[in-house]
């Protein structure tokens, strides 16, 4: 063959595993030379096992199912165009009972959590085993007597899934493993693989499983349908350019220090595990991390928050993202503390909970010392604008968590809905820690279709435009537009 595709033998590990070489030919551009040939077939954690640290792979475009990788340190991971990992088996062989098809010898259970958090009528979503028709998952339900067409029910006692769907003619799928990449190692890189349908529990990741590894590269991939989180990542890791969409629970997680989040599609995630929005989900939610950085992301029609830090984060940046059609809200910093908020456009975030001030497009709760200035909003038709939020939430790690020294300004904010899309502050507790805590709007631009509607707050009630500047001192220097509603 010609030397540009020659491939060298280095080797076959075990029964069934690849025979592995180097020199990868022109057609596998997508991996770097050197890389250990991964085929549809080998058994990928055996091979990775039996490779040294730092060791590169290029897994092989096609269908890798049911395959568990536990990386190495800097060991890296590549994929020609089309490779995939799929953590779900394929089901050819039904038979009936009654009025339902069965799937027999389904004998996996994964590990269950948050089972105090399942919406009311989806009472195991706390259970990962998902169940899919052409890409589609059913909802899950805890008896044969709930049945209905896109519905199915694991009977675990028996090994079997029962369904009403006529599978002739369909991919019928189980998900079964409950990672692609474990976590655990340092330095680690993922680059250009489609990771689908895995067991990944509540708050795990089909990527990075339950550890908030250090120093990882996730980048490229196309990361869907898995039940609970996509991507998980720890301290000195990058999330660069994925499209990461459809997960049961939540597109992405983190937790550390010195985070990259950059130049990724997340959307429509936190549906169909049956997750209480409002405790966890939607497109993604990093906990106790410092100087965290999320920018130029679209992040759209999740079902919780487009964006969420929750619990102790500090010196967080969010800048250049589009967040738009999100049911809960756009970018809620919750319990939390110093960030800077800017340059963000929000459209149509909040649908699902317009309630009080919840549901704003930027949502500040218990944190104090964010800036948010050079964000356009529209909130027109679906929820608030920049709310500030205090309840009663305790003390965190870098002090009291209360609403306080945030300063919100150069900002615009539309809301063409009479009486609806409400920007400002509020407190069901401690009023009078708001009331002096140093919090300010100004020079914001406002656009509405009357001056007359309540479209702000301050700390204890909701005012049209005029009693709001009079009652709070706020936005003095602010402009409002008035414009005509559409017809």
């Amino acid at each position: 063959m010609p030397a540009a595709q020659r491939l060298t033998r280095i080797g076959t590990f075990g029964v069934g595993a690849a025979t592995l070489f180097v020199g990868m030919p022109a057609a596998m551009a997508t991996c770097p030379a050197g890389a250990i040939l991964l085929p549809v077939g080998a058994n990928l954690r055996q091979v990775v096992a039996q490779s040294p640290q730092g060791a590169s792979f290029c897994i092989q475009k096609g269908e890798h199912r049911l395959q568990e990788i536990d990386p190495k340190k800097d060991q890296k991971f590549y994929g020609q165009k089309g490779a995939i990992l799929n953590g779900s088996q394929l089901i050819k062989q039904f038979t009936r009972e009654g009025s339902d098809w069965v799937a027999s010898n389904q004998k996996q259970e994964g590990v269950r959590k948050a089972g105090d958090e399942c919406l009311p009528g989806r009472p195991r979503c706390d259970r990962p085993e998902a169940f899919y028709i052409d890409d589609k998952p059913l909802k899950a339900v805890a008896s044969r007597g709930e049945l209905t067409t896109g519905k199915f029910y694991f009977d675990y006692d028996a090994d079997k899934i029962y369904f009403r769907n006529n599978p002739t003619g369909h991919k019928v799928e189980a998900s079964v493993k409950p990672y692609a990449f474990n976590g655990g190692a340092t330095g680690v890189v993922i680059d250009g693989l489609i990771v689908e349908k895995y067991s990944s529990p509540i708050q795990a990741g089909a990527i990075g499983s339950t550890i908030a590894s250090k120093g990882w590269t996730v980048r490229n991939n196309e990361v869907r349908l898995n039940y609970g989180v996509g991507v998980t990542v720890g301290t000195d890791s990058r999330i660069l350019n994925n499209y990461i969409h459809r997960n049961g629970e939540m597109g992405i997680g983190c937790n550390g220090d010195d985070i990259l989040i950059e130049g990724n599609e997340i959307a429509k995630n936190g549906y169909f595990a049956g997750l209480d929005p409002f405790w966890e989900g939607g497109g993604g939610k990093c906990a106790q991390t410092r100087r965290l950085i999320v920018r130029n992301n679209y992040s759209h029609h999740n079902n919780a928050m487009g964006f969420w830090t929750d619990i102790d984060n500090i010196d967080t940046l969010y800048e250049k993202n589009r967040i738009a059609h999100n049911a809960n809200g756009g970018i809620s910093h919750e319990i939390s503390y110093k960030a800077t908020i800017r340059n963000n456009t929000f459209k149509g975030n909040g649908k699902a909970f317009t309630v009080w001030l919840w549901g704003g497009a930027i949502q500040i709760q218990n944190s104090r010392d964010v800036e948010v200035y050079g964000n356009t909003i529209d909130m027109t038709d679906a929820g608030n604008g920049i709310t500030l939020i205090q309840q009663n939430r305790g003390t965190g790690a870098y002090g009291p968590l209360k609403t306080v020294n945030n300063h919100i300004h150069n900002n615009k904010i539309t809301s063409l809905t009479p009486d609806s899309g409400v920007s400002g502050a509020i407190a069901d507790d401690d009023p009078s820690t708001m009331l002096s805590g140093g919090n300010r709007f100004n020079n914001n631009t406002y656009t509405g279709t009357s001056g007359r509607d309540e479209h702000w707050a301050w700390v204890t009630d909701f005012y049209d435009w005029s009693s709001y500047r009079q009652r709070s001192g706020q936005d003095s220097d602010s402009t409002l537009l008035i414009e005509q509603a559409a017809p």
